[in-house]
């Protein structure tokens, strides 16, 4: 499934933070995990608040002592700086995923500038929109620690959409590769929580929205469980829920659960990333929870 995983680092602490995923993926796909450093054109002296890497010796020296410590973990490592110095960097990574033949980027958001900068106007964003590779965005550790990637279940969020469920697959292959199993969950809104035309019908008419949403929520679970039965029948272990409320703030509850280590989700990388359902349930999600995200690049519906 995953045979080379591309891991820009930009020479700084927080963006290392996603080796652990790196090297668990990579161990556990037989993968080999691609180094990448892309030398900035003006870049500032610090970043993150830490020294910058400007020169390629300098960068060359640091991806060597990465890969040094990846490969002591039974990593298959390659590593590159690039020598040219480039003014727009996301774009030069999406570059070398596809000159490299990657299957997954794995970056960190960072957090600096908020999450909906970070997905809308900078790395993540851009480099999920040059193309179809999927990229696994990662949260900084709350707490400075980076905690081992050793997720039992993967959360897929559904909302009953051939769309959203094209998110199954990977999050399937993942599972086994991982020894995970898979929770599926739809969000149904309640009265309050609704949006967009739903929300002015609600408004007039509350009793009648309130019993079209129990309806709903009785066929989410009809149509989960059949989802649940179909996977079930190719050998993988399957739960389902389906919660009531706003559907970014639910999903981070149940990412919130201490066994969920790992989300997967369809999105529209071309328009921002947009997730399979109305609104920037992407962003929004990852805003709530440090849970690594796979968000998978499928194109307009």
């Amino acid at each position: 499934m995953y045979r080379r995983l591309l891991v820009p680092l930009d020479g700084s602490r927080l963006a290392e933070t996603v080796l652990p995923v790196a090297a668990r993926l990579g161990k556990a796909c037989g993968a080999t995990v691609f180094l990448l450093h892309v030398l900035e054109r003006g870049a500032p002296a610090a970043v993150h608040g830490e020294r910058h890497l400007r020169a390629r010796d300098e960068a060359e020296a640091y991806l060597a002592e990465i890969a040094s410590g990846l490969r002591a973990q039974g990593v298959s490592v390659e590593t590159h700086a690039h020598e040219v110095p480039e003014g727009h960097v996301p774009r030069s990574i999406a570059a070398h995923a596809d000159e490299e033949g990657a299957d997954l980027i794995v970056l960190c958001t960072h957090g600096s500038g908020g999450v909906h900068q970070i997905l809308f106007g900078s790395v993540a964003q851009q480099v999920l929109s040059a193309g179809n590779v999927p990229v696994l965005l990662t949260r900084p550790p709350h707490d400075g620690q980076t905690p081992a990637f050793q997720p039992l279940r993967i959360l897929v969020p559904l909302d009953r959409s051939a769309f959203a469920e094209k998110a199954l697959q990977p999050a399937v292959d993942l599972a086994r590769l991982l020894d995970a199993s898979i929770h599926l969950v739809t969000v149904v809104p309640t009265v309050s929580t609704t949006t967009g035309e739903l929300q002015a019908v609600a408004q007039g008419l509350p009793t009648t929205t309130r019993a079209t949403l129990d309806l709903q929520e009785e066929e989410t679970r009809d149509y989960l469980e059949g989802v649940a039965e179909r996977l079930r029948s190719e050998g993988v272990t399957v739960s389902t829920e389906v919660r009531r409320g706003d559907i970014p703030a639910a999903l981070a509850d149940e990412a919130a659960e201490p066994d969920v280590g790992l989300v997967v989700l369809a999105t529209h990388g071309r328009a921002g990333v947009r997730a399979a359902f109305a609104g920037s349930v992407a962003a929004r999600l990852l805003d709530r929870t440090h849970v690594p995200m796979v968000l998978l690049r499928l194109g307009e519906r």
